[in-house]
């Protein structure tokens, strides 16, 4: 029932007091009903995203590149151009123009920044720019170590990073100041992300012989690892509620997607383990790779590169699937490849 027109007094004239209380419990029992299905139809709660999700990655595809593995046209190679597009792979947008690497695109939490990578002097260093590509500056200068796969905390204030040499985590703030070691030992420690909560870094590190994700605290120092396998587990990227991790693993021989409760606190426990991707191909002579995934900020999909469409030619692509794991796509093809996929979101134009 419409609340301005029964609030009226003419309205209230039509309707005596049996008749309103019949009403009444006939919206009453509509509410319920629509209650009902809403809650077996809508999708779990998610953060909210002031505008539209947005996809920021790497790709060779303006190179006019040949499909051969290994060739100049690899994502790793100085053709990787850094483009936009939106989460349904349109509007794909080249925003690097300078001829070298550009890799490990990485949103600001409030839309308005990129980080990402790119070679100077031999040695990876973070910049920063706008989403259309302008405004490019350099944020690290670390001449013997180098920058590299950067990360932003919640509050947009802080990037943390790998060295591109000795493997360690670094944090600094966005004006290049307060640069902090956080790791210092012989092991890699690699691709940090840093928790919702802005409390805990996770991070991958073969302190214990192969690659195993941990989660380290910022208050303490103290750290957790969360995987223990024989395999390599790789690439962790918190989900936007903080209650788990999506990481990719050559488990099953090569690498697929897998998903983990993040409150383990012992090393072999790893709750809720899940695999979200399996593109096992016994009639392949090379495998497909699904690997480097990146929760997106309202929580609903994880985009991810993979190669399953060229396994042969081993030539990425990204791909996009919902959290659970169901409805995987691809959102890149040929020419070149692309990958390193890092969500964002765009401000909606107001009519």
């Amino acid at each position: 029932m419409n609340s301005k027109s029964s609030n009226h007094p003419t309205a209230m004239k039509l309707f005596s007091p049996h008749r309103l209380e019949g009403a009444f419990q006939i919206a009453a029992g509509l509410f319920t009903a629509l209650l009902l299905v809403s809650m077996d139809t809508v999708a779990p709660a998610a953060q909210t995203v002031p505008g539209h999700l947005k996809i920021a990655f790497t790709s060779t595809q303006h190179a006019n590149c040949p499909n051969d593995p290994g060739s100049a046209c690899d994502l790793a190679e100085q053709y990787g151009e850094l483009y936009t597009m939106n989460r349904n792979g349109s509007d794909q947008t080249r925003i690097t123009f300078d001829n070298v690497t550009d890799l490990g695109a990485a949103w600001s939490p409030d839309g308005t920044k990129i980080a990402y990578h790119r070679p100077v002097n031999g040695l990876p260093q973070i910049f920063l720019m706008n989403p259309d590509g302008t405004g490019q500056m350099q944020l690290t200068n670390l001449e013997e170590l180098g920058a590299q796969f950067p990360d932003w905390s919640p509050d947009g204030k802080k990037i943390v990073f790998q060295t591109g040499t000795l493997r360690e985590i670094y944090v600094i703030n966005v004006d290049g100041t307060g640069l902090t070691n956080l790791t210092n030992n012989s092991a890699d420690d690699r691709r940090p992300d840093w928790s919702p909560d802005g409390g805990k870094i996770a991070f991958q590190s073969n302190r214990d012989g192969n690659n195993e994700i941990y989660v380290m605290s910022l208050s303490n120092g103290s750290t957790v690892q969360l995987t223990c396998d024989p395999a390599q587990d790789l690439a962790p990227d918190w989900s936007p509620d903080g209650s788990h991790i999506v990481f990719h693993s050559d488990r099953p021989g090569h690498f697929e997607l897998y998903t983990i409760d993040a409150g383990n606190t012992a090393c072999g426990g790893e709750i809720s383990l899940k695999r979200l991707t399996n593109t096992d191909c016994r009639s392949c002579t090379k495998q497909p790779r699904n690997q480097n995934p990146a929760w997106s900020p309202d929580g609903r999909y994880i985009a991810f590169e993979s190669d399953r469409d060229f396994a042969e030619e081993a030539i990425l692509q990204v791909w996009v699937m919902n959290a659970d794991g169901a409805n995987q796509r691809s959102l890149t093809s040929l020419p070149g490849e692309s990958g390193l996929a890092g969500w964002g979101w765009e401000a909606d134009v107001q009519p």
